[in-house]
């Protein structure tokens, strides 16, 4: 509900949102161009405590980032892995 009514109003503001797409739940831990150790990142989340919520599927997705330069390319999403996690039935 939250990014639907974000996308709503950037809408109403005025601004391009381009096609809309479905949101889903995610973290993203970390993202680079270039290799980078993420483990200071995984140190500072490791105190993390928010609302609970049910995870039954862990997928861990490549970012492609637009490298041509040419306004409004989008970055493109490549599932690298699955992992079922057998919580929600």
């Amino acid at each position: 509900m939250l990014a639907d009514r974000a996308e709503a109003a950037g809408r109403k503001a005025g601004v391009e949102m381009g096609e809309h797409r479905r949101y889903k739940a995610h973290l993203t831990v970390a993202r680079s161009r270039e290799a980078v150790d993420v483990r200071p990142y995984l140190e500072v989340l490791d105190g993390f405590t928010s609302r609970t919520w049910t995870v039954d599927e862990l997928a861990l997705v490549r970012s492609n980032l637009p490298t041509s330069g040419v306004p409004g390319e989008q970055p493109r999403y490549e599932v690298v892995g699955r992992w079922a996690l057998g919580g929600a039935g």
